[in-house]
């Protein structure tokens, strides 16, 4: 309720007065559902101008009438409440809690008093003061004195404070809060706080129970003997005739649980003053210790001055025949044996690598879990098969691909997502044990880091860090359904509490969603799954963070907010303490409080981890959600390229650490990935601290790294502006702000972005002027490029162009919550951000307009499409305009397709679940026809284009084959991405064998970069289309992972099809023919029957008939006499298969050899660099197979080149590791200081010498070898 209050927002003015209204309104209603004997405690106090004064009320439901209780500690107000005196000592006391009795239900539920009450703490006043609250507002409730309400109930009468400092620290306020419950035959708030010191001590007697003899501290001795002190002492003061003096019963009851809590605390106290008389050290054992001496080990004067001889460059031995003394190094340049000097010097053959196979997608296993059981069985299987990938980073391309989507796959589809009724939702609907709740938080915790570890060692790309969040926020909220859950077994504590359904006064919790709404707001999301994923898991943390009643539950893990325990943190370690008798500081302060959480949080106190494992494994979940939505990298930005991490890396470290050498408070400090720290940093959050305006904050990011820009929208024009304009792109001018249409109207010719002199100035400045109404600006921009001039449609070329078109199509916007009604009631509506909340909606732009105007959007991209494909010219030039036109149009319409499916999906009168919020009314009728109309034309001319592209037929030189291996890549990737939207039932053979035929082709063909080409700013040449492949390699492997169950079950209920696809599998990868038949003139061979290697880890692995049987049916695995385990592994995965096509990380073998790219080292060499210009006609990549790899030489056969390559490694047979730089005996510098007799080494050595030992230096002895047969340099 603090928070909830608008001067805790920091709002002043016309906002502060709505916020105010708000927040009475929701009170109010609050007021209306508290039930008979329910009470709720409400923030209260007044402010003046230049103080404030902080009280508490309690607003009780009696049944038939409330009772309203001020809690006050003083000074100020005291003087109304009722006074007493202590007999004994003569002090006064007072009624520190107040109380209106026999309030009429109608004076509460009416606004007028609160609007009156939380005015003294929303608005300055001087005539804000105690004689207004306890005169006049509170005799107004039951229409009496105040001193008419003294005799009407029960009375408690303590010591105010003695001093302001005592009453500023809210300590006994905050107890008396706690422990009041104004009913007349209720305990009285004495016996409740007995109550709750009784907890606090038993919490300590806990953690000393089992501790050594001597083994505690003396001050932690001393600390717990005067707690002891302290509650003997308020034991003693209870009276038990004023416990009893206001109840109406003869007070039997409340007398035996006086009894039995006084015997209770006297036994507690035996118990631990026994104790601490054991466990306590005495002061000297506090300084006895003993100093080992330390004995050095000396070395014998040989060992110490022995130098290794080669050290100094000497050769041990030169005994040779007595003849041949004077020519020693005869004979080394022979050649008449150089096959048997090569076999000598290249070594022993490398041993065979094993490569485990892994199996991503399984047949046994539901893609989408229907159980428990299920989706614990395929969360194991998949992070195994992930480690070996990973693991197995050197055999496998593409690793790191395969384990992200697959990690994805599993977090966003093979779990399903949970539901805030928990009759509805998976996870809580049915019974579950507590072994089941902890193995599943578990295993998401391990999936999140294999996750996090994969996502780190692949293409960066806006798009990507959009998925990860999502696919982050999935696992976050699947793990937090499960930990709601009461198990029926052994329910865990940490579950009770945070559902809120543990015995006693406790309350739910949750976590808040963080950057989460603001992040992936900006960010293109290509898949309306993960789309609507994204809003989903918006509604259900809001749904878990915020009551019917329009109250907030308190939230735990606020790691983007600070990284010190606060508010919800502090209040579960609290109860968890308590509920786990573990020791809690005392006094009891939030600064001691928040040390102590961090410590239990943080594993430095491990009480909590070792008893409740779930709670470590949620907390980690959480933490990597909540560090994906920060936008700050997880792994360090100057690793190499190209590394791969593995999931150990991801491991969080926890520890706690002071925040400064002034500040001791502890905060959280959490490393990963070679130790690096775990910050949150956001430019953008902290200008908006600094109350900068929207402006400061894109300067924040966008003069940051490409990562950092990521987080600006590429659809925002003072993003487009300051990154495309040509005065901007020279760095000659300072970024400027756009606003509205008059601020475009306003740039110059030289400040508007023209991309490349693609579009004019013109038509430029229309362009922009769309993104200045985002509600608005997908049909204009699609309308811009659909019609008119077709020079406009011709430039989406570009990279820069196509960026910012996908932003205005897929980046989601801002989400809208279910529970925001609020209309336009003013136009033009002059808040930013309340227009921006307004034009919000609940599930992503893109679906919105589906939503109101399927029709007019697919018709613009339809036109859009077959105009581009009139500009065909029979292949791809990639400096052409009709080649990337046509695939960034495909692309697009294929985007918008699927979008279209998963609304009419959701939507279908079929469907037994309600329509997503967004969809309630869109047209489901509109929608089929433009779905149909979209596939026809990516049907009947998009695909047999691009096919047509790629015919090897039409390149019929090696030349050309080479000059084509890159389109030919581009193209198959999006022959993939065309199929994208298939379901299983619309599979047929085309469909499977496009799929098969691609990711095998890209494979073998394509390097995947680790660059990503979505940075705005990047726009050395923005008259380019996009380099690579134009698609995210996210997106690609996503394709293939949400395939692959439906593929493999396709061929297995379709053996035809399967066999077919096969041999057009390896028709393709071997050069040998297309898709549909050979090419290379050569008779068709008879189609062979393939199946998968029948064993549960080859699932997946394609073998033809013409394999050995045994390999077929599985008895291949069956030990061969005197065969260890290595080499029987080493044969049932690898050496037994000769042709092989495996589907689940696209692979095909050929002889036992893989066939790949040539090493990225091996093709940049130089003196690889004449042959890639001339017989590879200047390739970008060159598939090859391994020939034989040996100790020191690599030995790969470039396919279909008639070329090896060989790479040797350095020769070490004269090699000597030189301690010192230089050798001593070798000074003089060659050829400089020869005497005469010496002009024969330079005659011999100094033509020869830039060829043999390029850019080395030789020195000589200072010997003189004139007359010497032979010179060593």
């Amino acid at each position: 309720l603090a928070s909830l209050l608008p001067h805790s927002a920091g709002a002043s003015g016309k906002q502060l007065d709505g916020l105010f209204l708000n927040f009475v309104n929701t009170f109010v209603n609050l007021v209306g559902n508290l039930r008979p004997n329910q009470q709720l405690v409400i923030p209260g106090g007044w402010q003046t101008p230049d103080n404030a004064h902080v009280c508490l009320y309690i607003l009780r439901n009696r049944g038939t009438s409330f009772s309203f209780s001020v809690v006050n500690t003083g000074p100020a107000g005291l003087e109304y409440h009722p006074s007493n005196f202590d007999g004994t000592t003569g002090r006064q006391t007072k009624q520190l809690v107040l109380t209106i009795w026999d309030v009429p239900p109608d004076r509460v539920t009416d606004s007028t008093f609160w609007v009156c009450l939380f005015r003294m703490q929303v608005y300055p006043s001087r005539r804000n003061t105690a004689e207004f609250l306890y005169a006049k507002l509170l005799t107004s409730l039951n229409s009496r004195p105040l001193t008419a309400n003294r005799d009407a109930g029960p009375a408690e009468f303590y010591y105010p404070p003695a001093t302001h400092a005592a009453a500023k620290s809210y300590h006994l306020l905050a107890l008396l809060a706690l422990t009041t419950v104004p009913e007349r035959d209720a305990p009285p708030a004495k016996f409740s706080q007995l109550l709750v010191r009784c907890a606090a001590v038993e919490c300590a007697y806990g953690g000393i129970e089992d501790a050594r003899p001597g083994s505690m501290d003396p001050e932690d001795t001393r600390i717990l003997r005067l707690t002891a002190r302290n509650l003997a002492n308020w034991a003693s003061t209870l009276d038990p005739k004023e416990l009893l003096a206001s109840r109406q019963d003869d007070g039997t009851e409340m007398n035996n649980m006086l009894g039995a809590a006084l015997s209770y605390t006297w036994e507690l106290l035996d118990r631990l003053l026994a104790k601490l008389s054991i466990a306590s050290a005495k002061p000297l054992d506090q300084h006895s210790s003993q100093i080992g001496t330390l004995q050095l080990k000396g070395m014998s004067s040989a060992q110490l001055n022995q130098v290794e001889d080669f050290s100094k460059g000497r050769i041990r031995n030169l005994n040779v025949g007595e003849d041949a003394k004077r020519h020693p190094f005869f004979g080394r340049l022979r050649r008449d044996n150089y096959d048997e000097v090569v076999r000598a010097l290249m070594g022993d053959p490398r041993p065979d690598p094993i490569l485990i196979p892994a199996v991503l997608t399984d047949e046994s296993m539901p893609h989408i879990a229907t159980s428990y059981h299920t989706a614990a069985s395929s969360l194991l299987r998949i992070c195994h098969a992930c480690s070996l990938l990973l693991q197995q980073r050197r055999l496998v391309k593409n690793a790191p691909a395969f384990v992200a989507s697959a990690a994805q796959y599993a977090l966003t589809v093979t779990l399903p997502m949970p539901h805030l009724d928990p009759k509805v939702c998976f996870w809580r609907k049915s019974p579950m044990r507590r072994e089941t709740q902890t193995n599943l938080l578990f295993l998401i915790r391990r999936m999140c880091r294999i996750y996090s570890a994969a996502t780190s060692s692949v293409q960066q790309s806006r798009g990507l860090v959009g998925i990860r969040t999502t696919a982050l926020a999935c696992g976050a909220c699947v793990a937090d359904a499960i930990a709601r859950v009461r198990c029926t077994d052994d329910p865990s504590p940490f579950s009770l509490h945070y559902s809120g359904a543990n015995e006693g006064p406790t309350r739910p919790f949750g976590f808040e969603s963080g950057g989460f709404e603001s992040l992936a707001a900006n960010l293109p999301i290509y898949d309306p799954r993960l789309t609507a994923l994204r809003f989903q898991c918006l509604d259900y943390m809001r749904g878990m963070t915020i009551r019917d009643d329009g109250t907030w539950n308190p939230t735990i893990f606020n790691f983007d907010v600070s990284l010190t325990p606060h508010g919800g943190d502090l209040e579960l370690m609290n109860h968890l303490s308590i509920e786990l008798a573990l020791p809690r500081p005392y006094p009891c302060t939030e600064r001691a409080m928040a040390t102590h959480a961090a410590r239990l949080i943080g594993g430095q106190n491990g009480a909590v981890m070792e008893i409740l494992p779930e709670f470590e494994y949620f907390r980690d979940i959480v933490f990597h959600f909540k560090h994906a939505v920060s936008g700050a990298s997880s792994a360090p930005e100057t690793t190499e390229d190209g590394y791969v991490w593995l999931p150990t890396d991801a491991t969080l470290k926890w520890a706690v650490k002071p925040i400064s050498d002034q500040d001791k408070t502890l905060q959280y400090h959490v490393t990963a990935f070679r130790g690096h720290l775990q910050e949150f940093v956001d430019p953008s959050a902290v200008v908006k601290e600094k109350g900068s305006n929207p402006f400061g904050a894109f300067l924040s990011l966008f003069s940051k790294s490409r990562v950092a820009r990521s987080k600006l929208s590429c659809a925002d024009p003072t993003n487009i502006v300051n990154s495309c304009g040509a005065k901007f792109i020279k760095g000659k001018a300072k970024p400027v702000s756009i606003k509205n249409e008059d601020d475009i109207l306003h740039l110059t010719n030289d400040e508007l972005p023209t991309f490349g002199s693609v579009l004019t100035p013109a038509d430029s400045e229309r362009f922009l002027q769309f993104f200045t109404v985002p509600y608005l600006r997908i049909p204009l921009i699609l309308d811009f490029f659909a019609n008119g001039d077709p020079g406009r449609l011709v430039a989406l070329k570009t990279k820069s162009l196509q960026l910012i078109v996908d932003a205005a199509l897929f980046e989601p916007g801002m989400w809208k919550p279910s529970d925001y009604f609020e209309q336009v009631t003013e136009i033009p509506v002059v808040n930013k951000e309340k227009l921006q909340e307004l034009l919000s909606t609940p599930l992503g732009t893109l679906f919105n307009e589906i939503a109101k105007s399927p029709d007019v959007l697919v018709e613009c991209i339809v036109k859009m499409l077959e105009r581009a494909i009139d500009m065909d010219v029979g292949r791809y030039v990639s400096n052409g305009s009709s080649g990337p036109l046509i695939l960034y149009c495909s692309r697009m319409a294929v985007r918008i397709e699927g979008f279209l499916k998963y609304a009419l999906r959701k939507c279908a009168p079929t469907s037994e679940e309600p329509r997503p919020r967004g969809l309630e009314f869109m047209e489901v009728h509109k929608v089929e026809a433009a779905l149909k109309n979209l596939r026809k034309t990516l049907d009947n001319r998009v695909i047999p284009m691009l096919e047509y592209w790629i015919d090897p037929a039409r390149s019929s030189s090696g030349s050309s084959k080479n000059n084509n291996v890159d389109s030919s890549n581009l193209v198959h990737a999006h022959l993939i991405y065309l199929f994208k939207n298939y379901e299983y039932e619309e599979f047929d053979y085309r469909s499977i064998s496009v799929l098969l035929t691609s990711q095998v082709f890209l494979s073998i063909n394509h390097r995947f970069s680790s660059k990503a080409y979505d940075d705005l700013a990047d726009s050395s040449d923005p008259s380019k289309p996009p380099p690579s492949i134009q698609i995210a390699q996210s997106e690609i492997f996503d394709i293939i992972q949400g395939k692959r169950y439906h593929i493999l079950k396709y061929m297995s209920e379709n053996p035809d099809d399967a066999d077919a696809a096969m041999e057009a599998v390896v028709r393709v990868s071997t050069g040998t023919g297309t898709r549909e038949k050979r090419t290379d003139g050569k008779k068709e061979l008879k189609r062979r029957h393939w199946k998968s290697v029948d064993h549960p880890t080859c699932y997946g692995r394609f073998v033809p008939d013409t394999e050995d049987i045994k390999l077929r049916d599985g008895s291949y695995r069956l030990p061969k006499p005197g065969e260890n385990f290595e080499k029987w592994m080493l044969r049932v995965t690898t050496k037994e298969v000769g042709i092989e096509v495996n589907v689940q990380i696209s692979e095909f073998t050929l002889q036992n050899h893989k066939m790949m790219l040539l090493d990225p080292t091996i093709m940049k060499h130089r003196d690889f660099q004449h042959t890639r210009s001339t017989v590879l006609a200047g390739a970008t990549d060159v598939a090859c197979a391994e020939v034989v790899h040996t100790t020191n030489r690599y030995h790969w056969r470039l396919v279909g080149q008639r070329y090896d390559v060989m790479s040797w490694a350095p020769d070490k047979r004269n090699y000597f590791d030189i301690k010192d730089a230089l050798n001593r005996d070798y000074t003089r510098k060659f050829p400089k200081n020869l005497r005469a007799g010496e002009t024969w080494i330079p005659e011999v050595l100094l033509e020869k010498l830039p060829l043999i030992l390029p850019e080395v230096t030789l020195y000589m002895t200072s010997g003189d070898v004139s007359g010497s047969p032979y010179a060593h340099l």
